[in-house]
């Protein structure tokens, strides 16, 4: 695919994405602090948002031989984070937000079915993975329904190098997907399901990418996936 083209696709994925309300809104997002991690939403390294833990399905974690343990219900909640105490290598978490509608009074967390005067409606799903970069197996797939799975080796990636990253939904590559970093767009995947990009962080990066999906039901037109990557960058 020729650059003019790729960009054009690039700008119609972010109009389809952007047209579905909170798609590309707010990021959810896993990162290390003190002896465990803490899942957070909103902006990171900005202004955090409050969010119904209730609709937290899942929080993973692995260890070092790849064990996955559900700590979901020795989690801290609080009303911007939920904590956990834990030694992993990579943790996950599931959130699913929901359907949502919108109408001409703006958006309601229904789906359409329940909702009379709907103009469109979306399902939205999002997901976070914290990885250690220095541990083997952290470029497999996870068993995500939507993640983002590291090509390169990033224990040898510093700040200003390229790395190559896969999206995948369902265990599947997923094309047209859109990269960004800090809600900037950098690329869309390709038919392997996989873009590169340049690193800017110094000390922690965070990646996200954002998926939608035609459906046709009585609740949704559509699903919006997203999901964040979240890494310490090597020195």
């Amino acid at each position: 695919m020729n650059t003019v083209k790729r960009h054009a696709g690039l700008m119609l994925g972010l109009f389809l994405l952007t047209a579905s309300g909170q798609a590309l809104a707010h990021d959810l997002w896993l990162e290390r602090q003190g002896e465990g991690f803490v899942l957070r939403y909103g902006h990171r390294g900005a202004e955090l948002l409050p969010f119904d833990a209730v609709k937290l399905r899942s929080l993973s974690c692995r260890d070092d031989k790849g064990q996955a343990q559900n700590l979901l219900r020795s989690a801290v909640v609080s009303p911007k984070q939920v904590g956990l105490t834990a030694s992993c290598k990579v943790v996950s978490a599931w959130f699913d937000g929901g359907y949502y509608s919108l109408t001409p009074d703006g958006e309601k967390n229904l789906p359409k079915s329940k909702v009379p005067d709907a103009v469109k409606a979306w399902r939205s799903m999002q997901f976070a993975k914290w990885i250690d970069i220095h541990s083997p197996g952290v470029s497999q797939a996870q068993g995500e329904m939507f993640e983002i799975v590291p090509v390169t080796d990033l224990g040898k990636v510093k700040t200003g190098d390229k790395a190559t990253f896969r999206v995948l939904l369902d265990g599947k590559p997923a094309p047209g997907a859109v990269l960004a970093v800090g809600h900037k767009p950098l690329g869309e995947t390709d038919d392997q399901g996989e873009v590169r990009v340049k690193v800017r962080a110094s000390d922690v990066e965070s990646v996200s990418a954002t998926f939608r999906r035609a459906l046709k039901s009585a609740e949704a037109d559509s699903e919006v996936f997203e999901a964040s990557l979240t890494f310490e960058v090597a020195r």
